[in-house]
């Protein structure tokens, strides 16, 4: 059934969008999410206890927009700011926004309606993304896995939904499974908690794909997946919970994802200035996956990292900007335009 032929009224989605100082982000964050195609929307704004403009433009949302609604919380990190509006959740369906992402107008359309082609038998669905700048500008194009249905082992060896924006959950399917996992259970970390939640869906539920990019997945320098030793931590975790309710699976899966995992490190963390970070994940990486040692673009890298760390230089991350380019609103709305433009 398509989204219009849902009864008047209905809340279809209820977009979630846990907040913690992003004054900078949250108002692009916030238009991309009131100008989606599907009208019938609540947007959950959770503060989760940030020091900034955040509740204040979160409340100006609201008063122009009253599906917009803030939440005000202790901080708790994003899980527990996540679930605090899941709890709160009137919808068929929920769908993360970080608050410093971008959807384009006709995401929530098109997964319901993949959502609605599956059945109550498909519990989550996601599109394809590509990252962005500071400008809102396209750093890299996504990978466009081609992966849905039963998905639980590839969802083990590589998270392929990618950014915490990507998803759409069936409520009724977050009741049965639970919410994300939150920081006091990973030992004070956090980054792996929306990957954790996909992998108890997909141990009993079918994951649909909706084959176009639809998120525009912001990379900047203090976002929290380049915490590479919190997001280290935060895997492991996951990945003991995973192996024990999957004791079915073999070890070697754990080991390869492991590696899979350790590998983007490398990549993210050299990429971004974290030179310690990357040769850290690189024993790490080599360490679950010794086929590791024969990949010359890994080395490479731990090599240049060593050189940095030797000549206390460092390399020019994606998208650097200077403050001339601080992200304004003709910047910031690139993407969604781009995206547009390209179909």
């Amino acid at each position: 059934m398509p989204p219009s032929s849902m009864n008047p009224g209905e809340i279809v989605v209820s977009v979630v969008v846990p907040v913690y100082n992003a004054e900078a982000w949250l108002p692009l964050t916030l238009e991309s999410a009131c100008q989606q195609t599907l009208r019938e929307i609540e947007i959950l704004v959770v503060d989760d206890g940030s020091s900034d403009r955040t509740a204040d433009i979160a409340r100006e949302f609201s008063r122009r927009d009253p599906r917009v609604r803030l939440i005000l919380r202790k901080n708790g990190g994003v899980g527990a700011a996540r679930n605090t509006a899941i709890s709160e959740a009137r919808g068929k369906y929920v769908a993360p926004l970080d608050a410093d992402d971008l959807w384009s107008p006709d995401k929530l359309a098109a997964q319901v309606t993949c959502m609605e082609a599956g059945g109550e038998q498909m519990g989550m669905c996601y599109c394809w993304s590509e990252k962005i700048d500071a400008r809102g500008e396209t750093i890299t194009a996504g990978f466009p896995f081609e992966i849905e249905g039963s998905v639980l082992r590839p969802l083990v060896l590589r998270n392929f939904v990618g950014s915490g924006s990507v998803p759409m959950f069936r409520t009724a399917t977050l009741a049965k499974v639970g919410g994300y996992l939150e920081r006091s259970e990973q030992g004070g970390v956090q980054g792996c908690e929306d990957w954790d939640l996909s992998l108890r869906i997909a141990e009993h539920y079918q994951v649909g794909l909706v084959r176009r990019c639809l998120v525009g997945y912001r990379q900047i320098a203090d976002c929290m997946s380049l915490n590479s030793e919190g997001m280290s931590r935060s895997y492991e975790v996951v990945m003991d919970r995973a192996k024990a309710r999957n004791t079915g699976l073999p070890p070697e899966a754990f080991r390869w994802s492991a590696g899979n995992f350790y590998s983007y490190l490398v990549s993210k963390c050299y990429l971004w200035g974290d030179y310690s970070g990357c040769l850290h994940s690189m024993v790490r990486a080599v360490s679950a996956d010794l086929m590791l040692f024969g990949n010359r673009r890994f080395y490479l890298m731990g090599l240049k990292s060593l050189v940095r760390i030797i000549t206390g230089t460092r390399g020019q991350p994606p998208g650097s900007t200077s403050d001339s380019d601080a992200p304004g609103k003709r910047q910031r709305s690139s993407w969604a335009e781009s995206v547009q433009s390209r179909r």
